[in-house]
């Protein structure tokens, strides 16, 4: 029998008492549609990466099982009218996972990488940094001039 993961997310609307209840309704789904080696992990509350149902934090559990591929649809059509208490799950085949995770390493360690350039030593700020300007230094009227000549030229030149 092919082995599965279950990873369901319990919105934060569920308290924390609720959620061994939760977990006990799964755990019997699981069973009556052949599961066996059940292994579940409670990972806790943590807080999305964006809000799901006008939620921000989720309470996330993992259960490993052993089932029958004919009955992981009617397993997941369960799981999915379950209470609206579960906002996201997803279940995933184990071995096809490994396999394409495999596949893919072998794919990338295909890919010619290009060679890292060494960027060259950059000089330490005080070396490289002009000396700050002075408002006394400003001699007003070469100022005045610069900026009058600059308006008088003609640009369409």
């Amino acid at each position: 029998m092919p082995r599965y993961e279950l990873m369901y997310l319990l919105g934060s609307q569920v308290a924390e008492t609720e959620v061994p209840t939760i977990s006990a309704q799964v755990l019997k789904a699981v069973g009556d549609f052949g599961g066996t080696n059940v292994q579940e992990t409670q990972l806790g509350k943590k807080k999305l990466a964006y809000p799901i149902k006008k939620t921000r934090n989720g309470f996330y559990v993992t259960v490993n099982f052993e089932m029958d591929t004919k009955n992981i649809n009617g397993f997941d059509a369960k799981v999915r009218s379950m209470d609206n208490s579960i906002i996201r799950y997803i279940v995933i085949n184990l071995e096809e996972h490994l396999g394409r995770m495999v596949k893919d390493k072998a794919e990338q360690a295909k890919i010619v990488r290009r060679p890292q350039v060494a960027k060259p030593e950059e000089k330490p700020r005080s070396e490289t940094a002009k000396p700050a300007i002075k408002l006394e230094d400003i001699d007003e009227k070469m100022l005045d001039e610069k900026i009058e000549k600059a308006l008088s030229e003609d640009l369409t030149k």
